[in-house]
């Protein structure tokens, strides 16, 4: 026995915390030994090891039968078990998403509920994660010497759920069939007109551009959530919300049931095209109110939360029955500045607003330290462009802040702030408020609901704060709010070198070239600043303590393919 615990410990020392999770599960009878093997084999645990802590299990004195609903019945060994063995029932997630803003619509999809909820059953031609671009229903692709046209080929083999195979044509339709709702900025960005995909063969694609774009392959990612590949007979047909008769999809798993607002079942789809999915069904439930999601994690009704803000769920950071994990994104907070017109068209005040702040108190008191500190670009230290050495970061500075203001002439001047009812937005512009006083600005408040801020004041306010979701690349960014023509240009930016700058990093195919100019670009916006971005925020998700294999995005994508609940 002496012998025995020794090779435990031996093994012990060398494991992973969620390997030492199972091995606990298992000695403490939550497991059955077939579930120990199927999940430790899942989690990389060798087979020998798996087999000697399976016989030592099995030699403590009990065996255990798991039912179908998750209760375990023990019995002491030597006795005869009646309840059936069903540890080969279904493997079941329970998770929490934010609801749908809308109809389920691959042409209206802009919100993190519906993007959550299609990513569990759809997928792009290429999968933007956390560490970068790789294949989805295209197994590779390929560019021109100028990047003007680029040519991808699908996996072969790639079905939708209902058995029919995905092909070029498909991808045509899809393209020409998204262009017409919130996809049109996306494919704006990409240089991508109607008309420009062209199905070669049945697995062939060619995009024709209208400029050269390096990063192309992002331009039909996840990040741009609405091109999920359908059949080129749902676009015949479509209709606003019309998606919702069939959820038809290429991804791991398929709608089972649906009640809009309320949640959805999913099981898995045996005809995917990658790896067999772990959980055999997934229990979606809908949240509007997102501390309601977190309490019911507490209560032990959710399994998984893929994305959860820090300012709302302070009750998990600290839970220890939950597993916090967070990844680095791109989303951040714009703080536009009208530079054309009113008390922003002047440089000095812009620069003097962006001293008063103190981002590290921003940082660490509105997303608990979950993020980065921003510099006043979007090029976030998430991308492998991020020029570190290009400016130094800005800190907080009162004295050169109020000399500005002096020199501008404008102390004592008042402006109105407009924001949304978002996340930590009022917390934000409550703190900006405060930085004003301390330079003699007086900064008054006016928060909206997303709607009457879009409609009303985004474009047309003299100072505001936007939220701006994740991105794999900035080129987004670096266009819309800021290029002279940019369609979401509320700082009203114009700036030649500036709009040049941003034209040839987006046609360059070269990281390292990519990350000279990213430079510049940064360089250029710290000393203009059009805008203030104070920091970058992390993606942070619950699990239950030892649960592996949750992916998820800073775009709002959940992979579960290879989820293991831990408990």
């Amino acid at each position: 026995m002496g012998d025995t615990n020794r090779r435990i410990d031996e093994i012990r020392s060398d494991a992973t915390p969620a390997e030492n999770q199972l091995i606990d599960d298992y000695m403490g009878r939550r497991l059955s030994r077939r579930e120990f093997i199927r999940r430790g084999s899942i989690a990389g645990m060798s087979l020998p090891v798996l087999g000697f802590i399976a016989a030592c299990g099995d030699s403590e004195g009990e065996a255990t039968t798991t039912t179908a609903g998750g209760d375990t019945d023990t019995t002491a060994a030597g006795d005869t078990t009646t309840t059936a063995a069903v540890d080969e029932g279904p493997v079941t997630v329970r998770m929490g998403i934010n609801n749908p803003a809308g109809v389920i619509d691959p042409v209206l999809i802009n919100d993190l509920g519906r993007i959550q909820f299609v990513s569990l059953f759809a997928d792009t031609l290429t999968f933007s994660s956390s560490t970068g671009l790789r294949p989805a229903l295209a197994e590779s692709w390929e560019s021109n010497a100028d990047g003007t046209q680029w040519t991808f080929t699908l996996r072969e083999g790639a079905t939708y759920s209902d058995g029919t195979p995905v092909t070029a044509a498909d991808v045509v339709a899809t393209f020409e069939g998204i262009a017409t709702g919130n996809a049109a900025s996306a494919l704006g960005t990409g240089a991508l007109s109607p008309g420009g995909a062209v199905a070669v063969d049945d697995r062939t694609i060619q995009f024709n551009l209208d400029a050269p774009v390096g990063a192309f392959p992002y331009i039909v990612s996840s990040d741009n959530y609405n091109a999920i590949i359908l059949p080129t007979s749902f676009w015949d047909e479509y209709a606003e919300g019309s998606y919702e008769s069939s959820f038809i999809g290429t991804g791991p798993f398929m709608v089972d049931e649906f009640t809009p607002g309320q949640g959805a079942t999913l099981v898995r789809n045996d005809n995917y095209w990658g790896p067999t999915a772990v959980p055999d069904r997934v229990e979606v439930t809908f949240f509007a109110d997102e501390s309601a999601m977190i309490a019911a994690f507490q209560e032990g009704r959710l399994d998984v939360i893929p994305s959860f803000s820090a300012a709302i769920g302070q009750a998990l950071l600290n839970d220890p029955d939950a597993q916090v994990d967070v990844i680095p994104t791109a989303e951040h907070r714009q703080v536009h500045m009208n530079t054309q017109e009113g008390l922003f068209a002047d440089k000095r005040v812009r620069q003097a607003l962006a001293l008063a702040i103190n981002r590290q108190s921003l940082l660490d008191g509105l997303i608990s330290g979950f993020g980065d500190l921003g510099n006043d670009h979007p090029i976030a230290p998430f991308f492998a462009v991020f020029n570190p050495d290009a400016v130094a970061q800005k800190e907080e500075d009162l004295d050169t802040a109020n000399a500005l203001i002096d020199e501008a002439g404008v102390r004592g001047a008042e402006v109105t702030l407009n924001t949304l009812q978002f996340a930590e937005l009022e917390l934000l512009a409550q703190l900006i408020q405060g930085a004003g006083a301390q330079i003699g600005l007086t900064i008054n408040l006016q928060i909206d609901d997303a709607g009457t801020y879009y409609d009303a004041y985004w474009l047309d306010s003299t100072l505001g704060i936007t939220n701006y979701g994740h991105r794999g690349v900035p080129n987004v960014y670096l266009g819309a709010p800021l290029k002279s023509d940019g369609t979401w240009n509320a700082a009203k930016f114009d700036n030649a070198e500036y709009d040049a700058l941003v034209d040839a990093f987006v046609a360059e195919p070269d990281e390292t070239a990519q990350r000279e100019l990213a430079g510049q670009i940064q360089a250029l916006l710290a000393d203009e600043t059009p805008m203030i971005i104070p920091y970058f925020i992390g993606n942070i998700s619950a699990t239950l303590p030892g649960t592996t294999g949750l992916e998820t995005t800073g775009m709002g994508h959940v992979i579960i393919t290879e989820l293991v609940l831990g408990g």
